[in-house]
């Protein structure tokens, strides 16, 4: 007689167990890196831990709601999110509306101490809204009624995110959407064509400015002037080197301490490299890729379309961002303002962050993920369903797991009827090229 244990949940619990983690370290590590600022400004060195305690409470909560929704009913409020996100991204920009801090004019302040940052809300809603779009187009990808359409939608927001200014947030969107379109079935040399005139566009923006031209020239030579343009690169990588293999402590670093610009923020890779060595750092990445992994993992065994695009999404997203975090403080990348995922302070980017893991959660829940439900029905009947799948009888969701490899044919497309195969592949009848 066998034991078997029942089975509660279809959640992807290792991704889950990976954000938590990534959310642990965050909270450290704001802790310590913004506790000396704290206390010297407002005399509470758990300010800043706080508030971004609160908005992981938060994000905690909306995590939870959004993995227990059906990601389809998010299809009747993609064009209104995307709408809201539009019009808040042009609200943030009236004088004496949108709060300016260093210049740039990105948060739209609710009370003394609550802000919201439109570009993250609108990170998600294009991410939902092109989810749905391309699945409902999948025949005409590859056609001017589905790319230029998707063209003036992209350089909307990307336009409105560059006259903040934050090219940063810019480039992850674009590279987020570009990322769903290639997915949804583009042909090779469209997507090429057009992402060389994103690359294009980008490094037009970075030149035209002179304090991005600055920041290419300090990328290049940092220590051209290490006491002006070049300090913060030169402090970060000193902050990544100082660190050794296992770290000075956790609170022990000496690069925030007046050293490192934006420790709590966009810098925070550096301080978690000084405080934790190389051991810390390597072991965010690897949380990262194996976040990636993850996603799109789900997004290969989506059960529709729109569930893969949103996987891919929410991804893609996270993932490239993260990347382009850490890229910036090693110095592989001109600098640029991003925050890490889950570990830099910023309540809006952690909450809404939070929630598109909860949509990918349920995208993986909808195909079983790695705990699929367990088939209530006794040993004989599942024989009978694997015979029936096998003789073209279409089964029920419960009984993938009985799919049978279709035969391959030369030159063919694959026969046999039954098996299911994954939505990454076939979204569109034509050759790629």
């Amino acid at each position: 007689m066998r034991l078997s244990l029942p089975r509660t949940t279809s959640y992807d619990l290792p991704l889950l167990a990976c954000v938590l983690v990534l959310l642990a370290i965050g909270l450290a590590m704001v802790y310590s890196a913004s506790g000396i600022r704290a206390l010297e400004t407002l005399d509470e060195p758990r300010y800043f831990l706080v508030q971004q305690s609160a908005w992981a409470a938060l994000g905690l909560v909306g995590m939870a709601i959004a993995a227990r929704i059906d990601y389809h009913r998010y299809r009747a409020v993609a064009l209104p999110a995307l709408v809201i996100a539009v019009v808040l991204l042009v609200v943030v920009l009236i004088p004496g509306v949108g709060t300016q801090v260093g210049g740039a004019s990105r948060w739209l302040r609710l009370s003394s101490f609550v802000g919201v940052q439109p570009a993250e809300l609108a990170k998600l809603g294009l991410i939902l809204y092109l989810s749905f779009w391309f699945a409902s187009r999948r025949d005409e990808m590859g056609r001017w009624s589905v790319t230029v359409p998707f063209l003036a939608i992209t350089s909307v927001l990307v336009g409105l995110v560059v006259v903040e200014p934050d090219l940063g947030t810019a480039i992850v969107i674009v590279a987020t959407a570009f990322a769903m379109y290639f997915v949804a079935g583009a042909r090779l040399l469209e997507f090429a064509a057009l992402a060389l005139l994103a690359a294009v566009g980008v490094a037009s923006l970075a030149l035209v400015q002179p304090y991005r031209l600055q920041r290419v020239l300090t990328f290049l030579d940092p220590w051209s002037d290490p006491r002006g343009s070049g300090f913060q690169t030169i402090q970060s990588l000193y902050g990544l080197v100082l660190g050794g293999p296992f770290g000075e402590g956790l609170g022990a670093g000496k690069e925030k301490f007046g050293y490192l610009p934006a420790a709590y923020t966009d810098s925070i890779f550096a301080v978690l490299g000084n405080e934790l060595g190389l051991l810390g750092t390597l072991s965010v990445v690897f949380l990262f890729l194996f976040l990636a992994f993850k996603g799109i993992r789900i997004a290969l065994r989506a059960p529709d379309t729109a569930g893969a695009l949103l996987a891919t999404g929410v991804t893609a997203w996270l993932a490239f961002q993260a990347w382009l975090n850490m890229a910036v403080v090693a110095s592989l990348v001109p600098m640029t303002g991003i925050t890490l995922p889950f570990i830099s302070y910023g309540g809006s980017s952690l909450c809404v962050s939070l929630v598109a893991v909860g949509i990918l959660l349920n995208v993986g829940r909808q195909n079983g993920g790695v705990f699929a439900p367990a088939d209530p029905r006794p040993r004989g009947p599942k024989i009978a369903v694997r015979r029936a799948s096998l003789s073209g009888t279409p089964h029920r969701w419960r009984d993938r797991w009985a799919r049978q490899p279709a035969p391959r044919r030369r030159g063919g497309s694959a026969g046999g009827g039954a098996g299911r195969s994954s939505p990454l592949r076939g979204w569109s009848s034509r050759p790629r090229g």
